[in-house]
């Protein structure tokens, strides 16, 4: 029985760090969310995580679901069912989310499931929403890193073990320290590929007092702008570019292969809002280096930017490997140190 309960707790387990790691790739709830604002108070409030269901396939008026909309994820009640989409409303708002066409009914195709209710209240943790929030402000661009160093850890030091004789001497292997120092490569590579993300901006007025100076524009009148993508490095990279706001149009192509050394200009568009206030635009460029075919990693940046990072894991893998069995690294010790009963080293790696 014992075993049965710690099988079933590791499948949940499992499933769940699986399906997490899958939304987080996918950039998708998946099992965990948490609110974003106060529109489903006193149901959900801002910043408590709920439990949802994605396998979920029958919606009904009274559901509180998880949809993707516009302006992001959210989570609402169904407030009607039309034959055009679901109608949805927070609990805490005055109108649907449809009223005066602020957005469409949503499709079946855009909700991510159900929240979970238990006796007619949503399962939520109060609160710890905003845990998560400040951990990916924090941790966003490293967090998929960190994960894939964890799994490739244990897949590279979990293997079978068998029970030796007691022996004098603590042994490290080559095979160990290559394992470690791989782990150190990738995690590098990983880390300067994301670190050379960033973000493309300006600023500009809308007011009536539109070009007495430079960036000052008429309410309503259009602008274009050229934003400079420049590549420091040697080697060739990959550039996405992506984000801004309605107010601003792409015109050339988002996605561009630079040489070291060079840049590119990316065309802008923009429509200067009736309001009278400065505005600013930003715009995310992520690169990669191009040494995987550009037409798989165009492939996997439009599932998740985070994507990439993966092919390239597994790539400096498989030549980590390649160079291991090529260079026929020896089984043998290349550090041993001398076992001393009751000294810290025995009591913390134990004497055996």
């Amino acid at each position: 029985m014992k075993k049965i309960l710690e099988f079933t707790f590791a499948f949940i387990v499992i499933a769940f760090l699986t399906g997490s790691l899958v939304g987080f790739f996918l950039d998708r709830p998946v099992f965990l969310s948490y609110a974003y604002s106060s529109s489903m108070t006193p149901t959900i409030d801002k910043g408590d995580l709920f439990l949802m269901n994605p396998f979920a396939r029958n919606f009904d008026v009274g559901d509180i679901i998880v949809f993707h909309r516009s302006d992001g994820w959210t989570v609402h009640r169904i407030f009607a069912v039309t034959e055009d989409g679901f109608i949805t409303k927070g609990d805490n708002n005055v109108a649907t989310d449809q009223q005066n066409g602020l957005y469409p009914p949503v499709k079946e195709s855009d909700v991510a499931g159900k929240v979970v209710v238990l006796f007619g209240k949503p399962l939520v943790l109060r609160g710890g929403g905003d845990l998560v929030q400040s951990l990916r402000t924090r941790l966003s661009n490293v967090y998929a890193i960190a994960i894939l160093l964890l799994v490739g850890a244990f897949l590279t030091f979990s293997g079978g073990s068998k029970r030796k004789k007691r022996v004098k001497y603590y042994r490290v292997s080559v095979k160990t320290l290559y394992a470690v120092a791989s782990v150190f490569i990738i995690a590098g590579f990983l880390f300067v590929t994301v670190a050379s993300w960033g973000t493309l901006a300006f600023s500009y007025s809308s007011t009536l007092a539109g070009g007495q100076r430079d960036g000052w524009y008429l309410p309503g009148s259009t602008f274009e702008k050229n934003l400079s993508v420049t590549n420091n490095a040697v080697y060739p990279f990959y550039y996405f570019v992506s984000g801004g706001s309605e107010r601003v149009q792409l015109l050339g192509p988002t996605f561009f292969r630079i040489d070291g050394g060079s840049s590119v200009s990316v065309p802008v568009h923009v429509t200067v809002p009736q309001d009278t206030r400065i505005y600013r635009e930003e715009f995310q460029v992520r690169s990669y280096p191009a040494i995987l075919p550009a037409s798989l990693v165009v492939f996997l940046y439009s599932f998740s930017p985070y994507l990439p990072l993966v092919a390239y894991a597994l790539l400096l893998t498989g030549l980590l490997v390649v160079f291991y069995r090529l260079a026929g690294i020896s089984e043998g010790d290349i550090l041993r140190i001398r076992k001393r009963r009751g000294s810290l080293l025995s009591k913390v790696l134990g004497d055996g």
